[in-house]
């Protein structure tokens, strides 16, 4: 029998400096990002211990971290460096990051704009 187990953080919304333009990063915006990831064991599906899975609420500090105190100028570069320090901090299977900018300073009016990374091992 195969299984596999994801774990999800959706919608973390901070406040972040990420833009080209001195000005986007000078004000901030509202950065939003979402997880999902596949860790190479989880035994605390068994157990019901902590230890035995990813923490979210750690992935969630990571996150807060970089985005709150980083500057980036697109959000390609914001989002490769989420994914590899969540890589790097856990043994995963798979990993999705997806970063959004609220209300893109764009010509024609956008909801969002993001971009998606995804590592597999």
């Amino acid at each position: 029998m195969s299984r596999s187990l994801s774990i999800s953080l959706e919608g973390i919304e901070l406040r972040g400096r990420c833009g080209v333009t001195p000005e986007e990063r000078m004000v901030g915006q509202t950065l939003a990002v979402d997880i999902r990831l596949e860790p190479v064991e989880c035994c605390g599906a068994e157990t019901d211990e902590l230890d035995g899975t990813v923490n979210y609420g750690q992935v969630a500090r990571m996150v807060r971290e970089i985005v709150e105190n980083g500057e980036f100028n697109l959000l390609e570069r914001l989002g490769t460096v989420l994914s590899d320090a969540i890589w790097e901090a856990f043994e995963l299977r798979f990993l999705e990051v997806s970063v959004a900018k609220i209300a893109p300073p764009t010509v024609i009016p956008a909801s969002a704009a993001r971009v998606e990374i995804v590592r597999t091992s």
